[in-house]
């Protein structure tokens, strides 16, 4: 009786502790941010305008973007910065005219976020040739302002 009350508590505790790690590689409030240009992500196109980027609570690797008038769900990998950011900053990739949101990077932290080659990245590409990194200043928000959500928009 006692060895199965051990192994139950060792298994819960490792269970808590593996969520301590993954925690800490997620976006904990969310991040706003400003864009004068339109931008895909995903396979949907946004227009210029205020954004809200967090992370579901099912898979810290689907994030939501939020606008106004949009909510997209789009998938991402870790990725790991050269140096560790000095503030948080969304960077996009530039084709031509094209801008595809590509990087979420958080101040001070040695992990970020690639989003996932979609469809619409792929035509992008293929009209504007060669891409150029573009960024755009992010800044925290809290989950407590986030509008409620409503059904992905495409």
């Amino acid at each position: 009786m006692t060895k199965l009350i051990r192994s139950i508590v060792f298994a819960g505790g490792l269970l808590v502790l593996a969520g301590v790690q993954n925690a800490s590689a997620q976006i904990q409030n969310i991040i706003e941010f400003t864009t004068t240009f339109p931008f895909s992500v995903g396979n949907t196109t946004v227009p210029a305008g205020h954004y809200t980027i967090a992370t579901l609570d099912d898979d810290p690797h689907v994030l939501e973007l939020r606008g106004p008038h949009t909510a997209v769900l789009f998938e991402t990998e870790d990725a790991t910065p050269s140096q560790a950011p000095s503030k948080d900053e969304v960077a996009f990739s530039r084709y031509g005219n094209g801008y595809v949101l590509k990087n979420i990077w958080l101040e001070g932290s040695e992990m970020g976020y690639v989003s996932k080659t979609a469809l619409a990245e792929l035509r992008i590409a293929k009209k504007g040739g060669s891409p150029t990194e573009h960024r755009v200043s992010g800044q925290k928000g809290s989950r407590t302002t986030a509008a409620p959500r409503t059904p992905a928009s495409k």
